[in-house]
């Protein structure tokens, strides 16, 4: 009997010892992290360069030529955590932001995707009638184990798709900086000059300045200066990015490594 209290008390005190040692307040700026691994059905390549989550929200057919050269994926996270996303303003103006997610953080954006049913949904969904040059958005999921991608065309996804879309394209919670590409690739289309276009306030392209005519750019790539000036005026309007060069009108297509939708050639 003696034996049994001794061994009741070892583990009251030893119990107390816990409770105290979890009461006691950390250190500043010492951040306690509680993680979870991700279950192996969720598990990831965390290599920087796998691209684990892509949303793709497309326009109609119908869509001018530059808007579908300029087009970029409205989301996409990579196993390292990095994110990069699109918002636009109420003018139709482009911004392309980028944030970092923990590991945590991505495990548990994940468990998101599994919770709001996403494995489970079919691969593609569209409304009964038939609807002519109509968008689509399609999430894909690239997992060590399976990979997965569901698209809707017009309509008739279920909610949690629609919920993915609006978690994913709004930077999945994380803090987003703007976006700033290292390199491009440009072709400027020459437009005939028209009163609209005279009478319009265009960005200028200073081919003096920034070392490229555009009378010559033809699947260039870019960079500096260069670069930064033609991702601005792509942003400003990507259906209609025209610019003005020494009196005469440029219509520029940029396709960026890792973010167009037509990829570089």
């Amino acid at each position: 009997m003696k034996k049994i209290a001794t061994f009741c008390m070892l583990l009251l005190a030893t119990g107390c010892a816990l409770l105290s040692q979890a009461e006691l307040p950390q250190e500043p700026g010492v951040a306690v992290k509680v993680t979870q691994p991700p279950s192996a059905e969720l598990a990831w390549d965390t290599d920087p360069e796998a691209l684990v989550i892509q949303v793709f929200a497309g326009g109609s057919g119908s869509a001018p030529t530059a808007a579908l050269v300029n087009e970029l994926f409205a989301a996409q996270v990579w196993g390292n955590g990095r994110i990069i996303w699109t918002t636009w303003t109420d003018d139709f103006q482009r911004q392309v932001w980028q944030g970092q997610l923990s590991e945590a953080e991505l495990a548990a954006l994940l468990q998101t995707v599994a919770d709001k049913g996403f494995l489970r949904m079919k691969a593609r969904y569209a409304p009964r009638e038939t609807v002519m040059d109509g968008s689509t958005t399609r999430i894909s999921i690239h997992l060590l184990e399976s990979s997965q991608e569901v698209s809707e065309y017009v309509s008739g996804a279920p909610d949690g798709f629609h919920e993915l879309v609006e978690l994913l394209t709004s930077g999945a919670g994380v803090a987003g900086t703007p976006y700033l590409p290292q390199s491009g690739q440009l072709t400027a289309r020459e437009l005939e000059a028209e009163a609209w276009l005279e009478q319009t306030a265009l960005p200028l392209w200073d081919a003096a300045a920034l070392g490229v005519d555009l009378q010559e750019a033809a699947g260039i790539w870019l960079e500096g200066d260069a670069l930064t000036h033609a991702w601005e005026a792509v942003n400003r309007n990507p259906a209609f990015p025209i610019v003005a060069q020494d009196g005469r009108y440029f219509e520029l297509h940029l396709r960026l490594p890792e973010l167009s939708v037509m990829a570089p050639r």
